[in-house]
Order: C-alpha cells, then structure tokens, then sequence
C-alpha cells in the first residue's frame, strides 16, 4: 500500500516537473486530465498530463520528457539514505525504480518517433505505462517478503 502511495504522489510531481521544465525551455504549457484508451479492451481511464501550449522541438521534448520524471526521482532517492526500515526502504526504491522506467521509456518514445521514424505503440498504452509499474512494486513486495521470512529462519522461537 505504501508502495502505491508513493507512486501517486511520485506520478503527481513526475507531471509538475514536465511542467516546470516545459516553462524552463520557454514555453507555457498546462496540467491537464486527459482520457487515455486502454489498448487491449474497450475501457479508458484518465490520467493527469504536462502539456505544452505550442508544439516544441525535439532537443527541448527530450529535455522535458526525460528530466520530468529523473528530477522527480531525486527526493525519493536522497530518503533512501536516510530509511532504515525494509518497508518503507523498499517502497522508495521501488518508485526511484519506476520514476527512472518513465524517463526512459518517455525519451525513447520521442528518439524513435522523431529520431528513427520508428512506431512502438506499446510504449504508449496505458496497460504498459502502469503494468510495468505495477510489477515492479509486486516484485519488490515479493523481496521483502521472502527476504523477511529467510531473515526470521535463525531467530531461536520464543518459549
């Protein structure tokens, strides 16, 4: 749950810093909530968006797409000198780990888009997006807690 907790508010300053570096390249822009088809089944869910007013080069979208989410990641990295605690350690890493997936996948969508004049629609659906994610916060739940019960093994059991 702490996991999910974080990825929200990790997802929520991933979208404020494409906002703000939208503005630091020279450009107004906005944070809008916009309709996103999942691919797989005739479902769409809603999702908060950085958009730029006008349309911007390809030097300042790779600026904007990567830095986002790589500059959102830095706080939750800089907690995870101070966490002590397994749970809490492994639900910042877990979202570090997620914030730096959206960089990449957000930069190489543009590169081969525009760069390559390559298409990879799975890049852009949701299922994607929040699947990768979503399991990367179950395995890390998953290590904990193998890891919590490997660990528990040589304790003697109290009388």
């Amino acid at each position: 749950m702490l996991s999910l907790l974080i990825f929200m508010l990790g997802f929520g300053a991933h979208e404020v810093m494409h906002l703000l570096l939208i503005y630091a390249v020279g450009v107004d822009g906005s944070i809008i909530v916009r309709p996103w088809r999942l691919g797989y089944v005739n479902f769409t869910i809603y999702a908060l968006h950085a958009q730029p007013a006008h349309e911007l080069d390809v030097v300042r979208q790779a600026i904007v797409n990567f830095f986002g989410p790589f500059l959102a990641a830095i706080p939750l990295a800089a907690l995870l000198l101070y966490v002590r605690q397994p749970i809490p350690f492994a639900a910042l890493a877990a979202n570090v780990v997620i914030l730096i997936f959206f960089a990449i996948i957000e930069l190489g969508d543009l590169l081969l888009e525009v760069v390559w004049k390559t298409d990879l629609p799975l890049l852009t659906t949701p299922e994607f997006n929040y699947g990768v994610p979503l399991l990367v916060i179950v395995l890390t739940t998953l290590s904990v807690a193998v890891m919590s019960i490997v660990q528990g093994r040589g304790r003697p059991i109290p009388d």
